[in-house]
């Protein structure tokens, strides 16, 4: 047996902080979902799996484009050449509803109602296979789905499809569909095919409990390789392997100014970092300057009003298939330069406070404004509030260093 696990394609992403970029660049970045999924529909062929589990968020909103719904159904039909079979969830962000409706996927695809629900399939070799699964009815399913789920069948092989974060996930998209790893567990199934944490990881190895992350990384918050799991058997033993589709990385350059830096040997640090970081693949960086404060006033202005950021997307757009969206300096000096109790209680207080919960229930009613929870649902916002709040930090303990200098004086 064969088979694909793939979860958070995102179709349609809206990749918002990158419209005003050149056009090559901004197809370049929208087009990138659909690449990814068409690349994980050509491994299915040509390794000539027996299924394909789509577990959540395929679309990245509930109404979908007619670009999307078309591409969609021309990749589904791909695979329906083949006799493979797509078994797909609807997530949190493309929930049931009547978009959903109006859909008419080929007769390959089985859509997994808001229930729990058993799809039992025979291969050609006679393997027998249960997959369970079910999809969102509306956007925050906080119920533990799981609990329902039904108990080991009698089939060769039973695989559990849940969109959803693990009860002690400590991440962005958490507090949905939770579940716990033992309660998984008792249900002896041969192998858990997760979607909606968008971090690739593996939560136990027999049986296999996986993320398999989302399949092309949309913004500064998700770097590295994004792809899907090929998973294979032998014997009783399901072998999961990692297979990148992204034709998009995200990546971070961090490079030194000098006060004897002009603009000119900013520009080139920039452009060398790069061009010494990355291979071909096209890359999105956003560039941090450690020790910005010994630059000259005038080369701080033209980083702050993005003069800086200007020229060397010009510079780019002739010779590189990477795009700098964002130059930013960072704070001097690392948070631990804190007093040892300062820095534990900054520990203790950043895990309590930067959480998805804390941040929309800080946020309010401003989340009945759609702009604002699209903003909030675009990317990740905890790890951007965290660097502020260092930032913020710094400077007032530097001020407060200053006035203890100036008492001394």
């Amino acid at each position: 047996m064969k088979f694909i696990h793939a979860a958070d394609i995102h179709l349609d992403s809206p990749f918002k902080g990158l419209r005003k970029a050149p056009d090559q660049i901004w197809n370049l970045i929208h087009d990138s979902t659909y690449h990814a999924f068409a690349n994980m529909v050509s491994t299915a062929i040509n390794e000539n799996v027996d299924f394909v589990l789509i577990v959540g968020d395929l679309f990245d909103q509930i109404q979908h484009s007619i670009r999307a719904d078309l591409f969609v159904n021309d990749q589904f039909e791909r695979l329906n050449q083949q006799q493979i079979p797509v078994y797909l969830s609807y997530g949190n962000h493309d929930y049931l509803n009547e978009n959903t409706e109006i859909i008419d996927y080929p007769k390959n695809v089985h859509v997994f109602p808001k229930q729990p629900q058993e799809e039992y399939l025979t291969l050609k070799d006679g393997t027998t296979v249960t997959i369970v699964g079910f999809s969102y009815d509306k956007q925050a399913v906080k119920e533990d789905v799981v609990s329902g789920f039904p108990s080991r069948s009698q089939t060769d092989f039973e695989i559990g499809t849940v969109h959803g974060s693990l009860d002690t996930l400590n991440a962005p998209e958490a507090n949905y569909a939770p579940f716990s790893k033992g309660e998984l567990l008792a249900l002896h199934y041969d192998y858990w095919a997760l979607g909606h944490i968008h971090k690739r990881q593996i939560l136990n190895e027999d049986p296999a409990i996986i993320y398999p992350g989302n399949l092309q990384g949309r913004h500064k918050n998700e770097p590295g390789a994004k792809g899907f799991y090929l998973v294979s058997s032998e014997g009783q033993k399901l072998n999961p392997e990692f297979i990148a589709a992204s034709v998009v990385d995200w990546q971070t350059v961090i490079i030194d100014a000098e006060a004897k830096d002009s603009f000119d040997n900013i520009v080139k640090k920039i452009l060398n970092a790069i061009e010494n970081l990355f291979d071909k693949k096209p890359t999105f960086v956003d560039v941090k300057i450690k020790n910005a404060q010994a630059l000259g006033n005038s080369i701080l202005i033209r980083i702050k009003d993005d003069s800086l950021l200007e020229v060397v997307q010009q510079k780019l757009l002739k010779s590189s298939s990477s795009w700098v969206y964002e130059i930013a300096p960072v704070p001097t000096h690392e948070i631990s330069n804190l007093s040892a109790l300062d820095n534990e209680f900054w520990e203790q207080s950043r895990k309590k406070v930067f959480t998805a919960e804390n941040i929309d229930k800080t946020a309010g009613k401003l989340l009945n404004y759609k702009f604002i929870t699209e903003e909030l649902d675009d990317e990740p916002q905890d790890t951007q509030l965290q660097e502020l709040a260092e930032t913020l930090l710094l400077e007032n303990g530097g001020r407060e260093e200053q006035n203890d200098e100036d008492i001394k004086d």
